[in-house]
């Protein structure tokens, strides 16, 4: 992998058996149902809920038993139920975070959700981090398009 491939933003798409509007309420709204806070958190088995401050400058907040346990990113674009954008950086500086974009596209009954995440240049670590994250993502979605099932 070039450093060029290596920094281009990571794109994920998936469908899930919702119009736009559902879609979106359950990847924002919805967040602690389908994310798999035991993997994917910064408070491992501390992690009992992901809250999305649904608003321009909203965070991406992790919480354990005893409150707040990070930032995972602010909302930089709120549109529902068209796109919802943010800064990403569970855990860590918030100036190396990533940028990322969903957008929810009706696609006859169902809908198409694509996920760009970008910025990887902003950290240190972006090679490496963007080819983690291509594998984490799609776990991720993977539990968001099941939660329907």
């Amino acid at each position: 992998m070039t450093v060029e491939q290596g920094l281009a933003p990571l794109v994920k798409k998936v469908v899930v058996p919702v119009g736009a509007e559902r879609a979106f309420e359950v990847f924002t709204a919805e967040m602690s149902a389908w994310w798999p806070l035991p993997s994917h958190s910064v408070g491992d088995d501390q992690a009992r809920e992901v809250r999305l401050e649904g608003a321009v400058g909203g965070r991406i907040v992790e919480y354990g038993d005893d409150g707040e346990i990070a930032t995972w990113g602010t909302v930089s674009d709120w549109d529902p139920p068209m796109s919802v954008s943010f800064t990403w950086h569970p855990g860590s500086d918030p100036q190396q975070a990533g940028h990322v974009r969903v957008t929810f596209t009706p696609v006859g009954d169902d809908t198409e959700v694509e996920l760009v995440h970008s910025g990887w240049e902003r950290r240190p670590d972006g090679i490496r981090a963007r080819t983690g994250y291509d594998t984490g993502w799609g776990y991720v979605l993977g539990r968001y398009v099941t939660s329907w099932q």
